[in-house]
Protein backbone atom coordinates (compact mmCIF):
# COMPACT_ATOMS: atom_id res chain seq x y z
CA UNK A 1 0.00 0.00 0.00
CA UNK A 2 1.35 3.38 -1.03
CA UNK A 3 1.33 6.32 1.38
CA UNK A 4 -0.86 9.28 0.51
CA UNK A 5 0.97 12.23 -0.99
CA UNK A 6 1.65 15.11 1.33
CA UNK A 7 2.66 18.71 0.79
CA UNK A 8 2.72 20.04 -2.75
CA UNK A 9 2.74 16.51 -4.18
CA UNK A 10 -0.88 16.11 -3.07
CA UNK A 11 -1.89 18.84 -5.54
CA UNK A 12 -0.04 17.52 -8.57
CA UNK A 13 -1.56 15.26 -11.20
CA UNK A 14 0.70 12.39 -10.14
CA UNK A 15 -0.24 12.82 -6.48
CA UNK A 16 -3.96 12.70 -7.30
CA UNK A 17 -3.55 9.63 -9.50
CA UNK A 18 -1.77 7.76 -6.73
CA UNK A 19 -4.58 8.56 -4.30
CA UNK A 20 -7.36 7.61 -6.71
CA UNK A 21 -5.65 4.29 -7.46
CA UNK A 22 -5.73 3.50 -3.75
CA UNK A 23 -9.36 4.55 -3.33
CA UNK A 24 -10.76 2.51 -6.24
CA UNK A 25 -10.91 -0.63 -4.15
CA UNK A 26 -13.37 0.99 -1.73
CA UNK A 27 -15.57 2.70 -4.34
CA UNK A 28 -17.63 0.18 -6.26
CA UNK A 29 -19.15 1.50 -9.52
CA UNK A 30 -22.68 1.12 -8.13
CA UNK A 31 -21.76 3.44 -5.23
CA UNK A 32 -20.75 6.30 -7.52
CA UNK A 33 -23.78 8.31 -8.60
CA UNK A 34 -23.73 10.95 -11.30
CA UNK A 35 -24.77 14.30 -9.89
CA UNK A 36 -27.54 16.11 -11.72
CA UNK A 37 -26.70 19.57 -13.01
CA UNK A 38 -27.78 22.18 -10.46
CA UNK A 39 -26.54 25.45 -11.94
CA UNK A 40 -28.94 27.74 -13.76
CA UNK A 41 -32.11 25.88 -12.80
CA UNK A 42 -33.56 28.23 -10.19
CA UNK A 43 -35.66 31.36 -10.59
CA UNK A 44 -32.54 33.51 -10.17
CA UNK A 45 -29.29 32.69 -11.97
CA UNK A 46 -25.95 34.03 -10.73
CA UNK A 47 -23.66 35.58 -13.31
CA UNK A 48 -20.01 36.55 -13.07
CA UNK A 49 -18.74 39.69 -14.76
CA UNK A 50 -15.04 40.34 -15.15
CA UNK A 51 -13.76 43.91 -15.34
CA UNK A 52 -10.32 45.44 -15.27
CA UNK A 53 -9.56 47.15 -11.97
CA UNK A 54 -9.78 50.58 -13.62
CA UNK A 55 -13.18 49.80 -15.15
CA UNK A 56 -14.43 48.34 -11.86
CA UNK A 57 -13.41 51.51 -10.04
CA UNK A 58 -15.31 53.62 -12.57
CA UNK A 59 -18.42 51.43 -12.26
CA UNK A 60 -18.13 51.44 -8.47
CA UNK A 61 -17.86 55.23 -8.35
CA UNK A 62 -20.86 55.60 -10.67
CA UNK A 63 -22.94 53.28 -8.50
CA UNK A 64 -21.93 55.22 -5.38
CA UNK A 65 -22.75 58.58 -6.97
CA UNK A 66 -26.14 57.27 -8.15
CA UNK A 67 -26.82 55.72 -4.75
CA UNK A 68 -27.56 52.26 -6.19
CA UNK A 69 -25.82 48.91 -6.27
CA UNK A 70 -23.69 47.70 -9.17
CA UNK A 71 -26.33 44.96 -9.63
CA UNK A 72 -29.10 47.52 -10.12
CA UNK A 73 -26.89 49.70 -12.32
CA UNK A 74 -26.15 46.70 -14.55
CA UNK A 75 -29.80 45.65 -14.74
CA UNK A 76 -30.88 49.18 -15.70
CA UNK A 77 -28.19 49.40 -18.38
CA UNK A 78 -29.05 46.03 -19.90
CA UNK A 79 -32.77 46.80 -19.75
CA UNK A 80 -32.18 50.10 -21.55
CA UNK A 81 -30.23 48.30 -24.30
CA UNK A 82 -33.11 45.85 -24.84
CA UNK A 83 -35.62 48.72 -25.01
CA UNK A 84 -33.47 50.63 -27.53
CA UNK A 85 -33.71 47.57 -29.80
CA UNK A 86 -37.49 47.52 -29.44
CA UNK A 87 -37.53 44.57 -27.06
CA UNK A 88 -39.06 44.20 -23.64
CA UNK A 89 -36.76 45.43 -20.85
CA UNK A 90 -35.48 43.16 -18.13
CA UNK A 91 -37.63 42.54 -15.07
CA UNK A 92 -36.13 44.05 -11.97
Amino acid sequence: MKNKSTGLAAFTKQGRQAETNEDTSTNAPEQVEAKARQRGKGDVVALTLRLSRDDWQRVHQLALSEGISIQKLTMEGLSRMFEEKGLKGLSQ
